[in-house]
């Protein structure tokens, strides 16, 4: 089972995390993610613990504790694969970057599905300016409120936020009506990823892009998967220089 904690300060290392989970049981693997370029810590560890059980009762015993004068949150998380949690905070803090680098410009209209809270959103909708057009899906309702809230921060006017249902799948956009689809930290969440991907492959223009971040599946596993469907090809990856993770940004063009 694996476990993330937050709240931590800069200061906190490996030990101080796995001496206060000690008292419960023995963490398999205790790691503060740190920032890719300085080395500093984010603020937040990942820990496995043995088992369902005793990963169950340390969120009980420990959530709200205090660590080093600050109190932390403890709550379980999927699975990760090394470097991932690295890589996903990269992306965050160099989101205009990654989204140039994919190709997304101005008067362009970029679907980003499962936008989350809109860490894409909000700089694609800045990169394509008034003449193009962003649309976020989300299952969560409060995580497009809180997109909608950004955009008005920002006075962006071209982002539509639309309520998913992701056991439909069905994206009511036209056909061939997009440049650019981003897909980050998503797929694990979809049981059906053959009928996803059919629709993003409708919807895509025949020259676009899209673009996935397959978080907690591992960027060979997924180029496997995307090989054996046969609707899109590898076109590149996008990652920091020299740094090596699990998952990487891929990105496909239609087949």
């Amino acid at each position: 089972m694996q476990l993330y904690v937050s709240g931590l300060s800069d200061d906190t290392t490996e030990v101080d995390v796995e001496e206060i989970f000690s008292k419960i049981c023995t963490p398999r693997l205790v790691t503060i993610i740190r920032d890719i370029e300085s080395g500093k810590s984010k603020g937040f560890a990942i820990v496995k613990i043995p088992n369902e059980e005793k990963g169950e009762e340390v969120i009980r015993q420990l959530n709200g504790t205090m660590l080093r004068g600050r109190n932390i949150v403890v709550r379980r998380m999927p699975e990760t694969l090394p470097g991932e949690m690295e890589f996903r905070e990269w992306l965050t803090e160099h989101a205009s970057e990654v989204l140039v680098h994919v190709g997304v410009s101005e008067a362009q209209t970029v679907l980003d599905y499962g936008c989350g809270a809109g860490t894409f959103t909000i700089p694609s909708a800045r990169i394509v300016g008034k003449e193009g057009e962003v649309y976020a899906f989300e299952a969560r309702s409060s995580r497009l409120e809180r997109v909608r809230e950004k955009a008005k921060e920002a006075a962006l006017s071209n982002i539509v936020t639309v309520l998913s249902d992701s056991s439909k799948l069905s994206i009511d956009l036209p056909d061939e009506s997009v440049d650019i689809i981003l897909v980050y930290d998503v797929m694990h969440e979809i049981d059906n990823r053959r009928g996803l991907l059919q629709e993003l492959h409708r919807v895509l223009k025949g020259d676009g892009i899209l673009s996935v971040f397959p978080m907690h599946m591992g960027t060979e596993n997924f180029i496997d998967v995307m090989r054996e469907y046969g609707l899109f090809c590898l076109r590149n990856r996008y990652g920091p220089p020299g740094f090596k993770a699990a998952s990487a940004v891929l990105n496909f063009q239609k087949c």
